[in-house]
């Protein structure tokens, strides 16, 4: 293959890093550190509810289904 048509192929091969916001981002972080829902609220000044709410848009994200797992991925993607 020619140099560019086999780098066109080579981009769409791969997938995406998953889009996720700064605090999203901040959350998994803080996930990352061992904290505790509550905990992860109290540093962000917001409600638990809202740490869960961020956890299941990160979970969806990146396609895992646990804190562990997320927190794997986003090492592993560079994303923390």
């Amino acid at each position: 293959l020619a140099p560019d048509l086999a780098s066109r192929v080579l981009k769409g091969m791969r997938s995406p890093l998953p889009r996720l916001t700064d605090r999203e981002i901040d959350v998994l972080r803080l996930l990352a550190t061992g904290s505790a829902n509550k905990e992860i609220a109290r540093a962000l000044f917001v409600t638990e509810a809202t740490v869960k709410s961020h956890l299941v848009h990160i979970f969806t994200k990146l396609g895992v289904d646990s804190r562990s797992r997320a927190i794997h991925v986003a090492q592993e993607t560079g994303l923390i």
